[in-house]
């Protein structure tokens, strides 16, 4: 085989790999982009929806035990009151479900003053009764008063007693960030796998292009050599 032949098989074999080398990395490119929006706009659903849910039962639950205090034996006898509503309380709103993915804290407050006593309760940041002003839940109408953070949702629900007066406050809070963090471990971990399998199945895809080439030309060498 002439010399500008054997060069120009060389250099459409070259040409090839170069090919299939650019084709492989934009369609790596491409999956990982396509996959990675995907993930994430299913992740953003899951939390949105999980999000929903939890607000859902905060309201319930602390409505609930909302109606289990009373309102006259806190005004009455606030120590009393502290003793018989901590067990039930604690029953009542401590999540205790481990899969939940949440952190879930609560206070009951006597209201006396224009002031706010903790009665019984956790003993969490996430608390935020006593570090808004009184006017933000105390309202004519007595209705319950919610307030959204990042990542944290309060519940707030004014207790009366018997002349229809406010004279305490449960605070019901929750915390789903550890959720948010599964969701980034998660999210990172399919990325990853997604990337290593494409990377297998172009790399197994490759070969068929590249190894018939290079065969050929180690057999024609080989062959030339024993001429």
């Amino acid at each position: 085989m002439p010399v500008s032949d054997k060069n120009s098989s060389a250099s459409n074999a070259a040409g090839k790999v170069a090919k299939i080398v650019f084709l492989s990395l934009f369609a790596l490119v491409l999956v990982v982009v396509s996959v990675s929006f995907a993930v994430h706009h299913m992740r953003i659903g899951f939390e949105k929806e999980h999000q929903k849910t939890l607000i859902q039962r905060i309201q319930t639950d602390a409505g609930n035990a909302a109606l289990a205090v009373s309102g006259e034996e806190i005004k009455n006898d606030s120590s009393k009151a502290a003793q018989k509503y901590s067990s039930v309380l604690h029953f009542m709103l401590m999540d205790i479900n481990e899969e939940d993915y949440t952190t879930q804290v609560f206070g009951l407050y006597e209201y006396t003053n224009g002031s706010l006593n903790m009665l019984t309760g956790n003993d969490s940041d996430l608390l935020i009764a006593k570090t808004i002003p009184v006017s933000e839940w105390l309202t004519s109408e007595g209705t319950p008063y919610e307030m959204r953070d990042t990542n944290i949702y309060h519940y707030l629900v004014p207790i009366k007693d018997h002349d229809g007066k406010v004279s305490a406050l449960l605070e019901l809070s929750a915390q789903y960030k550890p959720m948010d963090e599964m969701g980034n471990q998660l999210e990172s971990k399919i990325l990853k796998t997604v990337i290593v399998a494409v990377i297998v199945a172009l790399a197994g895809f490759s070969l068929q292009f590249i190894v018939p080439p290079i065969l050929r030309l180690v057999s024609k060498k080989n062959t030339e050599a024993t001429l």
